[in-house]
This record gives C-alpha cells, structure tokens and sequence, in this order.
C-alpha cells in the first residue's frame, strides 16, 4: 500500500515539477524580452528627439556652411552611436529568446520521457483499455502549456525577427522624419547619449 502510494506520488509529482520550471523559464524569459523591447524602443524615442533638434539646428545655420558641414558631420556620428546601442538590443533579445528556447525544449523533452514511461506502463500492464485512453487524454493536457509557451514567446518577438517583417527597418526609417523640431535645454540629456562631444564649430557660430 505504501509502495502504491509513493509510485502514485512521484508519478504526479514529476509532471507537476516540469511543468512549474517551464512556467518559470517562460515567464522570465517573457518579462526579460519586454524590458529589452522597452528600452529599445525608448532609445528610439530618445534618438527622435535629439534628431529633431539636430534637424531644427540645420535649419537655423544652413547659411553658415562650416557649422552646417559640421551638423552634418555629428549627424552621422551620433547615428552609429545610436545604431551600436540599437543593435545591441536586438542581439540581447535574440540571446534570451535562444536561452529560453533551449530550457522549453528541455523540460518539454523531459514531460515527453515521462509522458512515454507511464504510457508504457499502462499498455504493459494493462493494455489498451479505458485507463490508457484516460492515461493518454492526461498526459496530452499537460502539453497545452507547453503549446502556450512556445506560441507566447514566438508572438512576443516575432515581428522584430520575421523576414517578412519590416520594423527594425521601419524603426530607423522614422528617425529621419521626426516629428517634433525644436531646441531646448532639456535636450541636453540626449545630446550627453547620442553627441557627447561638443561642437566648437556649432558654438562659434551662435
């Protein structure tokens, strides 16, 4: 009796404890790819900003050809600054999702050894008869998480990633028609971020 026990024991607490761990890998690997979609995305709204003072600075000096070269010139730098941080985040969020990727497979590999020991001890012992099929509708339940999971993650990243997806690019292209063209002195923040060099040459010709 107390053998009986302990098998019926273990034999639910090991889909139970796989089925935890993949909850867990699937929620922290979901919260860490919305904290770095977060921050992406405001680093993209920073960058819009700061562009659009850039833009306005443009106009400002576009009769003074030196200064304007040199707008043009941190342009550019401030954009290969922006886009290493960019990419970054996109390699960071390419890294949890493997990650997590790989801990889904693994805990799903092991619900399937142990789906396909207790179906084997079932038609050994008693054959295919109602408490297999009840055995086998059980054991398919658990892997209604296992679908959610995948099919969460893969929803959550799928647009950046996609080949038919165009938002990295749409991202980038809009940082060339910022919608907000203004100078301020709260823009210094950004200019530290994406320019934190000064221009002498933008100086002089204030």
């Amino acid at each position: 009796m107390d053998e009986l026990f302990w098998i019926k024991l273990i034999n639910e607490a090991i889909p139970f404890l796989l089925l935890t761990f993949l909850g867990l890998v699937t929620y922290k690997g979901f919260k860490k790819n919305q904290n770095i979609i977060s921050e992406k995305e405001d680093l993209v709204k920073r960058y819009i900003l700061f562009r659009g003072d850039k833009q306005a600075r443009l106009k400002i000096y576009g009769n003074n050809k030196e200064v304007y070269q040199e707008l043009l010139k941190n342009i550019s730098d401030s954009w290969k600054n922006f886009k290493k941080t960019y990419d970054q985040y996109m390699i960071n969020l390419s890294k949890n999702m493997k990650k997590t990727k790989r801990l889904l497979i693994l805990f799903t590999f092991g619900l399937i050894l142990n789906s396909g020991r207790l179906l084997g001890e079932e038609y050994y012992f008693f054959g295919l008869k109602s408490r297999f099929i009840v055995t086998l509708l059980k054991e398919l339940s658990y892997y209604i998480l296992v679908f959610l999971s995948f099919f969460l993650l893969k929803t959550q990243i799928q647009r950046f990633f996609s080949p038919k997806s165009e938002v990295s690019q749409i991202d980038r292209e809009i940082l060339f028609f910022p919608n907000s063209l203004s100078i301020d002195e709260e823009y210094e923040s950004l200019y530290n971020e994406f320019d934190p060099i000064n221009l002498k040459g933008e100086e002089d010709g204030k």
